[in-house]
């Protein structure tokens, strides 16, 4: 019998390859909520997807974004029935989006086919942890059912929509069903934090407020009083998440996005715009550099302006292109999304 441990990135990867317990490990390495994320009914068609995203921004370079996809889908298809596979994932939204993706997997797979899913109860962060820690989470793993790879296969569906609406309408659906949310609330609960994680995506799209994403306007309120290095603002960002899931070239990233446009709501404190470093490159300087808002945006942040109606939007959420000619906001008094230019 084949033991596969699957968890969302090397960090986590190497503290449990050092805990001792029997099996093999694969990271499951992409960042689903940036970019692109189409269906992957044809995983060589959605390798290329995320790859050209991927290489796009320097994260990585096609041919090994590829092959990276190809070895990991690879393991995957080699676990039959009568394996186990070990599911190792946090609360946040980078991991429960890294998931929903397995478990719509192995839901379409033939109930022979599958092997034993596991999942064990983290209601925590796996990567600092001490490895002699991974074995009382392995010891209480709990045994995934068929309803829920339903849950993680709808989920992912209504994720890589070309709408949100789909999302929203599984959300409020799972918020209903799955009423626990951590592990340790109920012990028959194996997909606690998922609902949390969907809304969270859902506070992505712009607001209707000012045009911001939740973690642009957490971005901005923390610059508001006054200027800041970039290292200390992508703290003081990752300190207002529930679960913090933003990773450093995400964030660099976003500041980009709301600096090199058409009106800077961000720029470094001599006025040139922000641009986020390459992956390859020494980004030390990068984190250093003190950054404030300009007038523009401190309009922005107290919503007299609207960043997307003064530089328009081009952003993938998920399998939704967000684009000038057809948008969405998201209404958090309401918690509902609204499509724009209204019909």
């Amino acid at each position: 019998m084949l033991t596969l441990h699957l968890t969302n990135g090397d960090s986590a990867a190497s503290a449990l390859a050092r805990s001792g317990l029997p099996g093999d490990i694969v990271s499951w390495r992409d960042l689903l909520h940036d970019g692109p994320v189409p269906a992957d009914d044809d995983l060589g068609a959605f390798h290329r997807v995320r790859a050209d995203f991927l290489a796009s921004r320097g994260w990585s370079n096609i041919a090994a974004a590829v092959s990276d996809f190809e070895q990991r889908d690879a393991r995957l298809e080699e676990v039959a029935a009568g394996d186990e596979v070990v599911l190792w994932f946090e609360p946040d939204l980078y991991d429960q989006l890294q998931l929903i993706q397995i478990l719509a997997r192995f839901e379409r797979r033939a109930p022979s086919e599958r092997p034993l899913l596991t999942i064990v109860p983290a209601d925590c962060y796996l990567g600092p942890m001490l490895p002699e820690k991974f074995v009382p989470l392995y010891a209480a793993r709990r045994a995934i059912t068929s309803d829920d790879l339903v849950h993680g296969g709808i989920a992912w569906r209504a994720f890589t929509s070309s709408t949100p609406d789909d999302l929203l309408d599984v959300t409020n659906r799972l918020d209903r069903e799955v009423t626990a949310r951590t592990f340790t609330s109920d012990d028959r609960v194996r997909l606690p934090h998922l609902v949390a994680a969907l809304r969270r995506q859902l506070e992505e799209y712009p607001d209707t407020d000012a045009g911001l994403s939740r973690s642009e306007r957490q971005l901005c309120e923390a610059l508001s009083p006054g200027t800041i290095t970039l290292g200390k603002l992508f703290a003081a960002h990752q300190a207002t998440e529930s679960w913090v899931w933003l990773g450093d070239w995400s964030f660099a990233w976003y500041a980009e996005r709301l600096s090199d446009c058409a009106h800077p709501i961000v720029v470094h404190t001599n006025g040139s715009r922000v641009i986020a470093p390459l992956r390859d490159t020494d980004g030390r300087a990068f984190w250093e550099r003190a950054v404030q808002l300009t007038p523009f945006g401190q309009d922005v942040v107290r919503a007299r302006a609207d960043a997307v109606r003064a530089n328009g939007i081009d952003r993938w959420i998920g399998g939704t292109h967000c684009t000038n000619a057809q948008y969405w906001r998201w209404d958090a008094r309401t918690q509902r999304t609204e499509l724009f230019p209204r019909p």
